[in-house]
């Protein structure tokens, strides 16, 4: 454990929190009210994106986990081998957003095929996987993943700058939702 890894664990937690807070205080039907800015995502509402979201921090909450299970050591063999391994399952082998010229956002995920509590419940389990982050230590912070083994995983980066990269991604996604569920009336006009 280190401060930098508690640090790492409270800027995850806060987001989680605030999301989940925010849903829990929604309406039912806000899970189908667009998401402006993130058309993309599934459907394009905002039970797509909470979902996609919601499933992204479980993506690093596991990432962190297949970490600390093998050594720290940069550029170790069997790290790099279990980490795709992990997220081979994860269906994130490869970086999410790759060269292609489209997002590959291909989760799918619509909202009629949500339930808002349901959603809570996802990031409720993403945010105990995100624990695991606390328990990181200087070194493993301070190691290098191998390239593409995980989004903004380049060979270079270390641990602690790739997480940080994965949270100020998440942020957005976060400040997205808050702003759409906050900023909308049920009716799906805007609030006067």
């Amino acid at each position: 454990m280190s401060d930098r890894a508690e640090q790492l664990h409270t800027v995850a937690d806060t987001q989680v929190a605030g999301l989940i807070e925010v849903l829990s205080g929604a309406d039912e039907d806000a899970l189908y009210r667009p998401c402006p800015g993130r058309e993309k995502l599934g459907d394009g509402t905002i039970g797509a994106n909470a979902a996609h979201t919601a499933l992204n921090y479980r993506r690093i909450g596991t990432f962190v986990a297949a970490g600390q299970a093998t050594s720290s050591r940069p550029g170790h063999g069997q790290q790099r081998h279990r980490s795709r391994g992990f997220l081979r399952v994860l269906g994130h082998a490869r970086p999410a957003h790759g060269p292609t010229g489209a997002d590959r956002h291909e989760d799918g995920f619509a909202a009629e095929d949500l339930d808002r509590r349901e959603v809570v419940a996802r990031l409720a389990a993403a945010r105990e996987d995100l624990a695991r982050i606390a328990e990181l230590t200087d070194e493993q912070l301070d190691s290098v993943p191998a390239k593409d083994s995980f989004r903004f995983c380049d060979g270079k980066r270390t641990l602690e700058q790739v997480l940080l990269g994965l949270l100020k991604h998440q942020d957005h996604q976060v400040q997205a939702l808050q702003a759409a569920l906050t900023q909308t009336a049920p009716s799906g006009l805007p609030e006067s």
